[in-house]
C-alpha cells in the first residue's frame, strides 16, 4: 500500500522539479489538463462506466458527495460570517471550502488505496457529485447563474452517459485495448499537471483565511461525513472511497471560477496550493483511521 501511495508525491514533485530546472513551464500544464479532460479521462470513464451497475452503493456515493458539498457550504458560510468577510471574499471562501479536488487528486488517491474496484466510485463521486455541483451550485455562488452548456458539453460527462448506455454491448477488441491504454495514462498526466502548477511562493503568501478553508474542507467535512457514514453502518468499500473523496483539498475548478468572475483570487490560489501540499499528510492519516473500521 505504501508503494502505491508514494508514487503520487514522486510524480507530483518530479514535475515541479522539471519546472524549477526550466525544462518545462507552469503554462505547459494546460496541455496535460486538456489531455486529461478531452482524452484520458473520457476514455477511462467510458471503460469503467460500462461495468457499473446502479446499486445501493453507487447511489449512496452520489448522495454522500452532494451532502459533503452542502455541508461545506453551510459550515463555510457560518464561518465566513463570523470572520466578517467581504462579499467577494465570502463567495470565494465558500467555493474553496465546499468543492474538493476529487478528480485531479481524488483519482490518484482512490487508485492508490482501492485499485480499479474503488476507482469507479471515485469517478461517480466526482462526475455526478462534485462536478455537477460545482458547475451548478458553484456557478450560482460565483456569479448567480447556471451554465447548462458547460454541463452538457463536458467530455467526461458525455463519456459517462455513453458508458451507461452501452453497458450491454461488447466493444471490438481493438477498442477495448485503446480505452485501457488511454485510461491508464490518466493518473500520471493529472499529477504532472498539478506539479507544474505548484508554487512554494503561493504557499509562503498564504494568510490566515486559507488555513480556515483547509480546516473546513479537509478536516471538518470528512470527519462529519465519516461519523455519519459509520453511524449508519455504511462501512463498505464504496463509502470509504466517498470519505476519501470528501477529504480532498480545494478544487482547481473552484479557483478558476473565482478568477473568471473577479472574486478573491489570492485567497483562491493560496488555498488550492496549500491544500495540495497538506493533502499528502492528511489523506494518509484519514485512510489509516478508516483502515481500523471493519
Amino acid at each position: 500500500m505504501t508503494d502505491r501511495v508514494l508514487f503520487i508525491p514522486l510524480v507530483f514533485f518530479s514535475a515541479y522539479l522539471l519546472k524549477h530546472l526550466r525544462v518545462l513551464r507552469a503554462e505547459h500544464s494546460d496541455v496535460f489538463v486538456n489531455y486529461v479532460i478531452y482524452f484520458s479521462l473520457p476514455a477511462l470513464t467510458l471503460d469503467l462506466a460500462r461495468e457499473m451497475e446502479p446499486t445501493r452503493e453507487s447511489i449512496g456515493v452520489v448522495i454522500t458527495a452532494w451532502s459533503a458539498v452542502f455541508l461545506g457550504i453551510a459550515i463555510s458560510y457560518l464561518a465566513g460570517k463570523g470572520l466578517r468577510l467581504s462579499p467577494l471574499t465570502l463567495r470565494t471562501f465558500i467555493l474553496l471550502s465546499a468543492f474538493g479536488n476529487t478528480a485531479f487528486l481524488g483519482y490518484p488517491f482512490a487508485w492508490a488505496y482501492f485499485g480499479e474496484g474503488g476507482f469507479i466510485y471515485a469517478v461517480l463521486y466526482d462526475q455526478i457529485g462534485s462536478f455537477f455541483a460545482v458547475i451548478t451550485v458553484g456557478l450560482l455562488v460565483a456569479v448567480g447563474r447556471i451554465d447548462l452548456r458547460e454541463i452538457l458539453t463536458f467530455p467526461p460527462l458525455i463519456a459517462l452517459v455513453l458508458g451507461i448506455l452501452t453497458r450491454n454491448y461488447n466493444f471490438p477488441g481493438f477498442l477495448e485495448s485503446f480505452l485501457d491504454v488511454a485510461g491508464n495514462s490518466l493518473i500520471p498526466a493529472v499529477l504532472f499537471a498539478l506539479g507544474l502548477r505548484f508554487s512554494l511562493k503561493d504557499v509562503a503568501r498564504s494568510s490566515f483565511y486559507p488555513i480556515f478553508v483547509i480546516s473546513i474542507k479537509m478536516i471538518a467535512v470528512p470527519v462529519i461525513v465519516s461519523v455519519v457514514v459509520t453511524t449508519l453502518a455504511l462501512t463498505q468499500m464504496p463509502f470509504k472511497v466517498a470519505i476519501l473523496q470528501s477529504a480532498m483539498p480545494p478544487m482547481v475548478m473552484a479557483g478558476i471560477l473565482a478568477i473568471k468572475y473577479g472574486l478573491d483570487v489570492p485567497l483562491a490560489v493560496s488555498s488550492i496550493t496549500l491544500g495540495i501540499l497538506v493533502s499528502f499528510f492528511t489523506v494518509p492519516l484519514i485512510m489509516s483511521l478508516l483502515a481500523q473500521v471493519p
